[in-house]
Order: structure tokens, then C-alpha cells, then sequence
């Protein structure tokens, strides 16, 4: 295994940070926190780009998605960010080229309590989010002017809600399943999008503090908020079910929720802890493969986040989740896998790898500044009058 090191370390939250997204080719991170603020950061260095401030109380998740004309080239598609809050909004950034910065475009009330969680299947341009008791799904339309349109909501709102706290969702079955993990009833519903109608459901022996999903391992890994986390493996036959396969014991001081991460290939599981620290864990073995040290022992961290890049560079985020700092912590951790340990489809992926929509705008920009000097130095030189004619004849 290659090992984790610390790239970066970046302040600007001045409230617990509850969510961390990447953007799909490793340009920029976003983080949102208690304070109400969206931060957006260059993963390069840490460098703060831009504080948003979508006004829906404390921000409980952000997604990167991008839009377009459909079939469109990587380089005319449009980089979008979404906020869900506790007032119950959906707010949504669009990136201008121009201004290098993100505008405002759209803010859709979904609930009249608090977003939970929220997930997205981008391919299918799916939004679902969770209240309690209650989950909506929106279609997306990023064609020209960015629409949320209602496709369900489960119970209807004619209805009473369900009584349990929906704390996980996520897609599955290349965006046809939806998952979604209830924390005091101690279940996970599945339902299908197209038509809304449920598929399977199982209740586990803990309570379910957190959840992440692998969707091609289908393995689950449940944080169970007694004495750290277990892995189950989804059965397909004869019917869906769950069957436990390792139980992760991890030393908890403080009933807290933290959440899991898988990485690429689902070998491996990333958690937060209550103790300053982020653990790398080999699902095979139950063994820890790396400690990864946060900050001070005194401080959470709640919140964790994955990402590769052209299967040869991995990121873990993570953040600083209490009050108890002046300016919360985010931390950018990265490790590099060298090209002969790749196989080889993902060798011919990363060598056929066509640039990502904004690499491909941050190349163009710069040519058109290039052609612009060059442009204007051969004006300068060729309309300036040489010395044989300015002397005479």
C-alpha cells in the first residue's frame, strides 16, 4: 500500500464542517459548515477561492455536478455546486469563465424542516433528498437553464411521514436504486426510481450512525454508533439481504456520528474518529492500514471524503467537526500509485483520458491570453515606422 501524506492544511470555517465534496477532475474542493458558509478551495495548494453564502442556516451537504448540451464535448460543459441546508433549501452555483467565480443560479425549497442528506446520480441527472421521514427526487434539466422538476415524494405529503431520521443516501444499479439508511428504526429501504416502488428492506443489529456503499464490491459499511463499524455484503439471491461479514472495533469516547469513505476499489474503508484522527482500514483483514493525524486529541472529526484521480492520485479530506476551535480545520491528504502497479484497463484509461471540462478551460483561457500578447507585440512592431523611413530617403 502507498501511504497517505498530508498536502495541505487550510482555516476559514468558523463553525463545524459537515461536508466535503470534490470536483470529478481534482480542480476544487467545497466544504460547508455550521457557519452557513460554502468555502471553495484550490486543491492544489489550499488556497481560499471563494466564500459563498447561500442563507440556509448550517450547510449539511455539498455536490459537484456538471451540465450541458446532451452529447455535448468536455469542454462546453458548465461546472455546477449544490448546498442543502437546514431551512430546508437547495441551492445551486453555477461557475462563470469569465469572472472565474461562482454565481448564483437557483434555489429550490424542498422541505419545510431540515435536509438530512442528499445524493445525486449524475448520469441520469437525478437529485434525492431526505428529511425526516420523508425523501423527494428532482430531475435535473442543465440543457440550457438550469430546472428542478419533482418526480416523487415518498410518503406523499398527503401522507404522515415515515417515523424514523433517513441519515445516509445513495445510488445504486447504475442510478436505477435508491438506498437509503434509517438511524433509530435500524433499517435500509431500497426503492426503485422508475416507477417509485420498493424493492427490499432489512433491518440490521445496530443502529446506524452513518453508511457508505460500494457499488461494485455491494458492500456496506455501517458506523453503529455502540463500538465502531460493520461491513455487510448485499445478497442478491434467492431474495436481497444482507449478511454481516466484520465488525471493525474502534474505541469510542463520545457517542458521535463520523462518517466512512470507501476508496476506488472498495479493498479499503477511510473513517473519521472522535480523537483528532483519520483511519485507513483493509475490509479483508479488519486491520488498520494507516492513522492519518488530523489535529489535536481533544477534537472530532465528523467528516471525511474520497477521491481519485485518473486512478493514479488519491485524496482524503477531512475536517475539524468542534466548536470548541476558533477556525475549524480541513486537511487534504494524497498519495500517488505508481503506473506499474495500475492493470491494464486502467493503464488504456488513464492513456486515453480526454480532459476534464474545466482543465479544458483553464487550457483555453490560456491560450487566448497568448494569442493576445502575441497579437498585440506584432501589431506594435509591424505598425511602427522603421528608422530608414523615419530618417527619409
Amino acid at each position: 500500500m502507498v501511504e497517505y501524506g498530508l498536502q495541505w492544511s487550510s482555516t476559514g470555517h468558523k463553525g463545524p464542517i459537515n461536508c466535503i465534496s470534490f470536483t470529478e477532475d481534482g480542480s476544487y474542493l467545497a466544504s460547508g459548515s455550521d457557519d452557513g458558509h460554502v468555502l471553495v478551495w484550490a486543491m492544489q495548494d489550499g488556497s481560499l477561492l471563494q466564500r459563498l453564502k447561500p442563507k440556509q442556516g448550517p450547510v449539511v451537504a455539498v455536490k459537484w455536478f456538471t451540465g450541458g448540451p446532451p452529447h455535448s464535448e468536455p469542454t462546453t460543459k458548465v461546472c455546477y455546486l449544490l448546498s442543502a441546508g437546514a431551512n430546508g433549501t437547495v441551492v445551486i452555483w453555477r461557475f462563470n469563465m469569465t469572472l472565474a467565480l461562482f454565481e448564483w443560479v437557483h434555489m429550490e425549497t424542498i422541505f419545510d424542516s431540515a435536509i438530512e442528506c442528499v445524493t445525486l446520480d449524475e448520469t441520469h441527472s437525478v437529485l434525492a433528498v431526505a428529511t425526516l421521514g420523508r425523501i423527494a427526487t428532482y430531475q435535473l434539466s442543465k440543457s440550457n437553464r438550469l430546472t428542478m422538476r419533482l418526480l416523487q415524494v415518498h410518503p406523499p405529503s398527503s401522507q404522515s411521514r415515515l417515523p424514523s431520521l433517513p441519515i445516509s443516501a445513495h445510488f445504486s444499479d447504475r442510478g436505477h436504486t435508491l438506498m437509503v439508511a434509517f438511524l433509530d428504526s435500524r433499517e435500509i429501504v431500497a426503492w426503485d426510481i422508475m416507477p417509485w416502488k420498493q424493492l427490499w428492506h432489512q433491518k440490521i443489529r445496530t443502529r446506524i450512525g452513518s453508511m457508505a456503499y460500494h457499488d461494485g464490491t455491494k458492500t456496506f459499511i455501517v458506523w453503529n454508533l455502540i463500538d465502531g463499524f460493520d461491513a455487510y455484503q448485499l445478497v442478491d439471491e434467492p431474495n436481497n439481504r444482507l449478511l454481516h461479514i466484520r465488525h471493525f472495533r474502534v474505541k469510542i469516547r463520545r457517542n458521535r456520528i463520523c462518517q466512512l469513505q470507501f476508496d476506488l476499489d472498495g479493498k479499503t474503508v477511510i473513517t473519521g474518529s472522535d480523537n483528532g484522527r483519520v483511519v485507513v482500514w483493509d475490509i479483508s483483514t479488519g486491520k488498520q492500514l494507516q492513522v492519518l493525524h488530523h489535529s489535536e486529541e481533544l477534537y472530532g472529526v465528523q467528516v471525511v471524503s474520497y477521491h481519485a484521480l485518473q486512478f493514479t492520485k488519491h485524496y482524503i479530506a477531512s475536517g475539524s467537526s468542534d466548536v470548541g476551535e476558533e477556525q475549524s480545520l480541513l486537511r487534504l491528504w494524497s498519495t500517488e500509485v505508481p503506473s506499474t502497479q495500475l492493470n491494464r484497463t486502467e493503464q488504456e484509461s488513464l492513456t486515453n483520458n480526454v480532459p476534464t471540462p474545466i482543465a479544458c478551460r483553464h487550457i483555453a483561457i490560456l491560450l487566448l491570453i497568448v494569442l493576445f500578447f502575441m497579437g498585440f507585440i506584432s501589431f506594435q512592431v509591424y505598425s511602427r515606422p522603421s528608422a530608414y523611413f523615419r530618417d527619409g530617403l
